[in-house]
């Protein structure tokens, strides 16, 4: 399934500044620039995770991070994502449906996020 992490007013991720924090973050990160204009994404990413790992992309207009892995280790990256996004920007996590959606804000726990995950499941 794939989760998205959406900033709702007018903040953006510099694709260039992105790749850096994702370097910084995982040295090993495998990142390829998306060159066709037809694409709606900028880059796409693999992040190496102890379990399967953890794909995903920025979308061409910058916000939005979209991706999917193992829902612990995608809670954990959605918070770290939300760590780079000013603490007074409004940001929500989600999954694609949007049968799933919540606030992020700084303060809030990878372990909220799973929780909201699996309660819309359950």
């Amino acid at each position: 399934m794939d989760y998205l992490v959406i900033v709702k007013t007018g903040w953006v991720f510099s694709a260039h500044d992105f790749k850096s924090e994702l370097l910084r973050r995982w040295p090993t990160v495998r990142i390829e620039e998306v060159r066709s204009l037809r694409s709606n994404d900028v880059l796409e990413f693999e992040v190496p995770k102890a379990q399967r790992g953890l794909y995903g992309s920025l979308t061409r207009d910058g916000n939005a991070i979209i991706f999917s892995g193992e829902l612990e280790d995608c809670a954990e990256f959605a918070q770290w994502c939300r760590s780079l996004i000013p603490a007074d920007q409004e940001v929500i996590f989600c999954d694609e449906a949007m049968n799933t959606s919540l606030l992020l804000e700084p303060s809030t726990a990878p372990a909220e996020i799973v929780q909201v995950v699996l309660g819309s499941y359950g």
